[in-house]
Formats: C-alpha cells, structure tokens, sequence
C-alpha cells in the first residue's frame, strides 16, 4: 500500500499524488513528456499504478514448438495494453505525425500472429484510439480444444469516471475462433475514446497460441 504523502527531496506527495522535478505520483498528470515516478506510467495524460507482470512459463514438454511472444510482453493488464498498430491516439494528440505513420483509417486491417495465453491465468490486453462514428471488428484465431480455449472481451475506459466501463462486447465460445465488434456511431452509446481487447482462457488451466486481427472502418466525417 502506498502512503498518502511523502517526501521526496524537491517534490511533496499528498494523497497518492506527488511531483519530484516534473517527475508525478499516482492520479495527478503526467509530466511534460509523459513522466511518471518509479510504480506509475502514464495513461491518457495521468500516472497510474504500474502493476506487476505475471510472467510465462511454457517450459514443460507439452508446449514444445509454442510461439515466443515475449517482445509484446509486458501486457497482461490494461495498465499495460498494447496499442494496436494505427490504433494508438496521435490521431488526435498528434494528427500530422499520425498521418505520416497511418495514411487512412478506412477499411485499415492488421494485428499479431503468434501470440500465447499461458497457463496459471495469464491474459493479454490490446487497446486502440476510436474516433467518432468509427468501427472496429476484432478476430481472435485460434484452434479449440480441451483445456484449449480462449475468450475475449472488449472494455472501454470511461473518462469521466476515470475507470473501466462494463464490457461492450464479449466473445465467449467454446469452438474454434471470437468474433467482436465494437462501434462508436450514433446510437451506438459507445463514446470515442480508448478500447480494450482482452484475451484470456476460459479456465486458468486453459492455454493456447492465438492470432489477433482487426479491421477498422474510418469516421464518415
């Protein structure tokens, strides 16, 4: 448990919140670059705990041949999603290097292959940035089979409560393959903002190697 105020040279703490030479704490802005003390990382412009990875271990003969997704990891919480490709916010934050980066969002499809849940519980999250309007559809690809199978889920991060929201779309099978679709149109009651894909097993002895694709329809506007 963090203390509620401390002192760090320069920098005064108060209620999980702190600032050490434009350096912050926990629930108070980022610093200028998007700094944030030792335990915290920034997610949309305030430090948050920085929580721990749970790690991986597929060192046992049954998942000889498995992929090595380790280059993605740390992402097994939404404190550390990884932002899909074209999916992060410059869009907004910084339009023109976004473009250079990301010519179009219409009808714009990518994603990873060779992606592992682990045993023990172990989960992955991804996150992307939608616009007004916007639609994504997300495929999480994989083989069904006993003790095999994986299931996702969407959330959203509500900005005005600072929290996640229930999720928006789940995909709970128990065959091959999740199908998600998730869209920010009118009617939709979905806002733009920040969304989160979260792939797990359904048991947490359940584990296998997955692929994540997406296709992301553009704003109309």
């Amino acid at each position: 448990m963090k203390p509620s105020w401390i002192i760090l040279g320069a920098g005064l703490c108060l209620l999980g919140g702190c600032t050490h030479n434009g350096v912050t704490g926990g629930n108070v802005p980022c610093g200028p670059e998007g700094d944030c003390l030792p335990g915290y990382l920034c997610k949309t412009g305030i430090c948050v705990d920085a929580p721990e990875p749970t790690g991986c271990d597929l060192s046992g003969p049954e998942y000889l041949g498995w992929p090595d997704d380790s280059d993605l990891e740390p992402n097994d919480h939404p404190n550390l999603a990884l932002a899909l490709p074209c999916g992060d916010d410059g869009v907004v934050t910084h339009p023109a290097d976004y473009a250079a980066r990301c010519p179009t969002r219409q009808n714009y499809t990518n994603g990873y292959m060779n992606l592992v849940i682990c045993p023990d519980g172990e989960q992955d999250f991804f996150a992307i940035y939608l616009l007004d309007g916007e639609t994504v559809s997300f495929s999480v690809l994989y083989q069904y089979s006993y003790t095999r199978d994986v299931d996702a889920r969407v959330w959203r991060w509500d900005e005005d409560l600072r929290d996640w929201s229930d999720d928006v779309a789940v995909g709970l099978s128990t065959n091959d393959n999740e199908q998600l679709t998730v869209s920010t149109a009118t009617g939709s009651q979905n806002p733009p903002g920040w969304y989160y894909l979260q792939v797990f097993g359904k048991t947490p002895e359940d584990a296998n190697f997955y692929t994540v694709a997406f296709t992301l329809n553009g704003s109309p506007n």
